[in-house]
């Protein structure tokens, strides 16, 4: 073969390295695809996940109805709110400030579980 030839060669060979690597990264891409393929592959698995997030969202039925008491002239009044909106909002509180801060430790905390993780690999014999 000339020297033309081999370079015309080439050319195609690579053209069609190129158009594999295309199609590869789109197929990678195509989120949609991916996903109805997992659906595909794991029905059941989807399924109660979509469940779980949905009663959490949802929440628990297990709240009771309030209850209308009438306050007399002259009687003292309770407390109509229980303790337990107290622990409510120290746990909301807590959990917006862990939110908050989660992504400011996600380094440290995974450069601590990546050092950890290390260190049971080594324990572990092969």
């Amino acid at each position: 073969m000339t020297s033309k030839q081999e370079i015309l060669e080439e050319l195609r060979r690579s053209r069609v390295a190129i158009a594999r690597d295309t199609a590869s990264i789109a197929e990678e891409l195509n989120l949609v695809s991916k996903i109805r393929r997992s659906v595909k592959n794991r029905p059941l698995a989807w399924l109660g996940s979509a469940a779980a997030l949905g009663y959490i969202l949802a929440g628990p039925k297990t709240r009771k109805a309030p209850k209308n008491i009438s306050v007399k002239k002259g009687a003292k009044s309770e407390k109509s709110e229980p303790a337990r909106t107290e622990r409510q909002g120290f746990f909301s509180i807590l959990f917006n400030l862990a939110k908050f801060l989660f992504p400011l430790l996600r380094p440290a905390l995974s450069a601590y579980a990546a050092q950890r993780l290390g260190e049971l690999s080594s324990r572990i014999p092969r």
